[in-house]
């Protein structure tokens, strides 16, 4: 389990985008990160996974090596194909993989005419789902998406949710960004609702898409 405690964070003194943030994240569930945009949802992230210094209190070792940040900013060989950039994720951290586990991703999230093409060609959805095959594989405890629906269609959204379910099942614990309530609804265990830098946890027994929203109105 994630704890982060009474979180704060702010750019150059001005108001606090993170305060007193507190919430836990638990191993084997979806959360659904909401907040709108300029919230702070990719500033918690960026804190979580150390890319901004604050008061967080988690273990380096534990963010270095069982959390994966898959955001829009990822670098990547561009020259590279996909299967060429997973070959060289496995010899820098010394692991084997299971290739039937590996065969079946690429076909589950559709990137079989992808994944021996550059890098550079990939559109920013398939560079997310290159990262999530090669998460799966690691056996990465927590995986954190930011905004991950804004680049793909509906029909790559429902393949990447399906796969994330049968990941969660085995015990890995999503966390995804997002604005998007319906999606929310459909998919999350928890929801975490960002507003004015606080984080508000809530089990997702919302019958409806507009519960959801009529909660979200009572705390805005």
């Amino acid at each position: 389990m994630l704890k982060i405690n009474d979180l704060n964070f702010s750019y150059d003194d001005e108001k606090k985008i993170l305060d007193g943030a507190s919430f836990k994240i638990e191993t084997g569930k979806i959360y659904c990160l909401l907040g709108v945009n300029g919230s702070g949802k990719t500033t918690l992230f960026n804190c979580i996974t150390g890319f901004l210094d604050s008061n967080i209190n988690l273990d380096k070792k534990l963010v270095n090596e069982e959390i994966l940040y898959i955001h829009d900013e990822m670098s990547f060989y561009k020259n590279l194909t996909g299967s060429e950039f997973l070959d060289l994720i496995l010899k820098l951290k010394k692991v084997t993989i299971d290739l039937t586990e590996y065969n079946r991703l690429v076909d589950e999230l559709r990137m079989k005419e992808y994944i021996d093409n550059p890098i550079g060609i990939y559109s920013l959805g398939t560079k997310q789902k290159l990262v999530l095959i090669i998460g799966f594989l690691l056996n990465y405890k927590y995986i954190l998406m930011d905004e991950p629906f804004g680049a793909i269609d509906f029909i790559s959204a429902e393949v990447i949710i399906d796969t994330i379910r049968r990941y969660v099942n085995k015990g890995t614990t999503v966390v995804i960004s997002t604005h998007l309530i319906d999606i929310a609804k459909d998919i999350s265990d928890t929801i975490l609702f960002l507003n004015n830098g606080k984080i508000y946890e809530v089990k997702n027994n919302f019958n409806t898409p507009e519960e959801m929203k009529n909660w979200i109105r009572g705390l805005v």
